[in-house]
């Protein structure tokens, strides 16, 4: 009878294990980085950035495209306002910094709340002397709250290192003059 009540444990033990596996191994294969952790092999890898979007001046790097309808929501600001960018990006906050990249893409005004806009930004950050970055992109989109300190927005690809690239950036308006506002990017991000 003991001999019995033994086997039977072990036999249900025994397959208790084999389900676990089983489990274990489909979400390995739907979720490779939730099956170990977190931890797919990946480096978390942190880009540091300040990105100048200019209207003003004889070349400026970001224009409007489409006039947006109604009262302003702030400023001179209305919802669907529509910009096309190709911001520089610099190593430090000074216009002066050396050149790494260009941010290059479009955002709209997308709320319709008073005092508050907020963006709808889709961009390229294109890494043209950031080694061991150079040549490689990183697609970025999300919702920028301009009013927000600090905004995050998604990393959604990229190209060459950065090729299916995800994570976040933390994005931080570092001065702001008139026309022309000085972007803290903080990009962290994954890439298989």
């Amino acid at each position: 009878m003991y001999h019995q009540q033994y086997l039977t444990c072990a036999a249900s033990l025994g397959l208790a294990a084999s389900i676990i596996i089983v489990l274990q191994l489909q979400l390995a294969m739907v979720c490779p980085g939730a099956a170990a952790g977190g931890g797919d092999g990946t480096m978390m890898q942190h880009l540091h950035l300040f990105m100048h979007d200019d209207y003003t001046g004889p070349r400026p790097t970001a224009v409007l495209i489409v006039n947006g309808t109604g009262a302003p929501l702030r400023d001179d600001v209305r919802f669907g306002d529509t910009v096309v960018m190709d911001d520089v990006l610099t190593e430090g906050p000074s216009r002066g910094s050396r050149p790494v990249g260009r941010a290059q893409g479009t955002y709209v005004t997308a709320s319709m709340e008073e005092g508050r806009p907020a963006m709808l930004l889709s961009m390229n950050v294109v890494l043209t002397d950031y080694a061991p970055y150079t040549g490689s992109t990183v697609a970025v989109m999300g919702r920028n709250d301009v009013m927000e300190p600090v905004r995050e927005l998604a990393v959604v690809g990229g190209t060459g290192k950065f090729r299916m690239a995800t994570g976040y950036v933390l994005w931080k308006t570092a001065s702001f003059k008139g026309k022309y506002a000085v972007l803290e990017l903080d990009i962290y991000l994954r890439a298989p």
